[in-house]
């Protein structure tokens, strides 16, 4: 059994799509069409030049909303309100996902560049009590998203939190740098279907990754026998 070196953690810090649900699920997917359709409406352009604008934007800032807002003075309670207006239904209740978070010992936060709502959305439709979570979303964080700094900071600030007593569990490898330099232990969610994973060029920078897993359950699972013996 791998040896975790988690026993004095305090926080346990969670990324909400394809991180809490996996990818298979196809939810973000959903997302993603939603914003393609919202910016081909909104700016007046083509779908296909829609599709480039989101996908700069996402690639040059953390998220096509921080883009949006920028360039274009996109309302973000619209936008979010609109893309995160999906059906959910596709999220496989996770009882067992549940019950490890109960035992871990500390307490847990959702840390997301989504909306609350959406969150909350997504809890219900895995069958996790969302009161088990401290939120923290794109709001939250003034619209600054990871992998930002600034962002980060606002989350360790309103709560409290410290770093060398947490643990961050992330499906984007960007998205674990900094929490890495201030001393959070990390983990790297990874799945064949992230279209992270499909369009990947280059190894994942292990300096920034304590522990990766296909499976989130799983890892909790282990992480409860190791840290209770």
């Amino acid at each position: 059994m791998v040896k975790y070196n988690l026993n004095n953690i305090d926080y346990w810090v969670f990324d909400l799509d394809n991180t809490l649900y996996p990818a298979a699920s196809n939810l973000f997917n959903k997302i993603d069409k939603k914003m393609k359709k919202f910016i081909s409406e909104t700016l007046d352009v083509s779908e296909i030049d829609a599709h480039k604008i989101q996908k700069k934007y996402y690639k040059k800032y953390g998220t096509t909303l921080f883009g949006l807002m920028k360039h274009h003075k996109v309302d973000p309670d619209k936008f979010l309100k609109y893309v995160h207006n999906i059906d959910a239904s596709s999220l496989t209740e996770n009882s067992k996902l549940e019950n490890e978070l109960k035992k871990l010992p500390g307490k847990l936060y959702i840390y997301t560049n989504g909306s609350k709502a959406h969150a909350i959305n997504v809890l219900k439709n895995l069958n996790i009590d969302y009161s088990l979570f401290n939120i923290f979303d794109i709001k939250d964080a003034n619209y600054i998203p990871k992998p930002s700094n600034k962002s980060l900071d606002k989350f360790i600030t309103k709560y409290e939190i410290n770093p060398n007593r947490s643990v961050f569990f992330e499906d984007i490898e960007i998205n674990l740098k900094n929490p890495k330099i201030v001393g959070f232990k990390t983990v790297l969610i990874k799945s064949t279907n992230h279209p992270d994973e499909k369009n990947k060029k280059k190894a994942i920078n292990m300096k920034y990754i304590d522990y990766t897993t296909y499976d989130l359950t799983k890892l909790l699972n282990n992480i409860n026998i190791y840290i209770n013996n």
